[in-house]
């Protein structure tokens, strides 16, 4: 398992865990929890596009971002 965590916002397309505050550590007035969530990363004409929890991630919305590439397991074969 890649266990890597970095700051900096993934620029390769790919599927990455988010761990941080997704809406800031403040929102609405209210104290927020840091969030665990699987994101992808993928490619458009002029750079890249992120989602998370079907919704656009922007990085100006994230607060502590951190970022570890998700290795997804080998799938068994159906029949």
């Amino acid at each position: 398992m890649n266990e890597k965590w970095t700051t900096k916002f993934p620029t390769k397309p790919g599927m990455y865990w988010f761990y941080g505050y997704r809406y800031g550590k403040i929102s609405c007035g209210y104290p927020c929890e840091p969030e665990l969530m699987l994101m992808e990363i993928f490619k458009v004409s002029n750079g890249v596009m992120s989602k998370g929890d079907g919704q656009f991630v922007y990085p100006e919305e994230l607060e502590s971002p951190h970022f570890c590439k998700a290795e997804l397991p080998q799938l068994p074969k159906i029949e």
